[in-house]
């Protein structure tokens, strides 16, 4: 019977280690002024201004040589390459991942003995003065990355503006009586894109395919209250990353290119009125669909996210709070 537990028990942790080599290595980071990190705070008030995960869903880049004489009368047309790359994943997925990664940071929020706000409790603000509200966000495209969409959790009111950039949150806390406004931004990313002129003689498009939880721009944004003199919040944390989340065993890591080489005319054809040098301008596209396995995708970026929110939250909360 012991020799039965201790099997399970073996099994269990060896199932909890391969659970987490899904994952690389984890380099999360700060920013934002050090000098605000001293306060602690009694008030357990948290509103959610913004949850938003930006998913790379399609990428597509090109790459051009121009083309022109060379030496002695040579002559060398323009090559132009494309690369269009696709990934295989349903919406579904997509609003799955969202509304788990949503219901998972309240419940961390709540079990640090936070109290969230209801997004209908700054409805009466000047901070939202010219916002629209809308119960249920819809997908829609990421203004912030090329090929992305962006997704919030349904059945959840958000404020949002139809133009324009994020203002800062310092003064909406003000308003709610130095509630902490928290804004995340997430970004998944599973292809990086460049394009070269390969050796001069050619143009290439060059396209590594890594799932990742993305070091550019994402970020979950902590503000609490506002200074009377400058207007600087009471304490402010961002938490970032310092290097991508490898979400690993989802996607092939691979590289896939796209490469057309000039055309080049060195000897030229003679002819009754001295030597022509003719060269063809050439362009070349491609397009590449990476497949996607559901279950393993949903599962991968929901522990990339948790990791993420939790680790920020634990070190918000140790500073700020008593």
């Amino acid at each position: 019977m012991k020799a039965k537990h201790f099997i399970l028990i073996a099994f269990c942790i060896n199932a909890a280690i391969l659970s987490a080599q899904t994952l690389g290595e984890f380099k999360p980071g700060k920013s934002g002024p050090l000098s605000l990190e001293k306060p602690k705070f009694d008030n357990r008030n948290v509103y959610i201004a913004d949850f938003a995960v930006h998913y790379q869903v399609y990428s597509e880049k090109a790459a051009s040589k121009k083309g022109g004489s060379g030496l002695f009368g040579a002559v060398m047309g323009s090559a132009k390459a494309s690369l269009a790359v696709g990934l295989d994943v349903s919406e579904e997925t997509l609003q799955n991942i969202t509304n788990t990664a949503y219901s998972q940071f309240l419940a961390d929020l709540k079990e640090k003995g936070f109290n969230v706000m209801k997004t209908e409790e700054a409805k009466d603000t000047e901070f939202y003065k010219g916002y629209q509200y809308r119960d249920s966000l819809k997908m829609f495209p990421s203004t912030t990355i090329e090929g992305a969409i962006t997704v919030h959790p349904q059945n959840v009111g958000f404020f949002y503006k139809e133009k324009g950039s994020t203002e800062n949150t310092t003064k909406l806390s003000k308003e709610l009586n130095d509630a902490a406004v928290i804004r995340v931004d997430l970004y998944v990313e599973f292809v990086k894109s460049k394009g070269s002129n390969k050796s001069g003689i050619g143009a290439n498009v060059v396209a590594k395919t890594n799932l990742v939880l993305s070091e550019n721009s994402t970020i979950v944004h902590f503000i609490v209250g506002r200074n009377k003199i400058g207007g600087s919040p009471l304490a402010e944390y961002q938490g970032i990353l310092k290097k991508d989340l490898d979400i690993d065993g989802v996607i092939k890591e691979e590289k896939i290119t796209n490469y057309v080489d000039s055309d080049y005319d060195n000897w030229g054809t003679k002819t009754a009125f001295g030597t022509v040098y003719i060269a063809k301008n050439k362009a070349t596209a491609k397009a590449a669909i990476v497949p996607a396995d559901a279950p393993k995708y949903e599962e991968g970026v929901e522990q990339a996210i948790d990791v993420f929110l939790k680790h920020h939250l634990n070190e918000f909360h140790s500073k700020y709070f008593k």
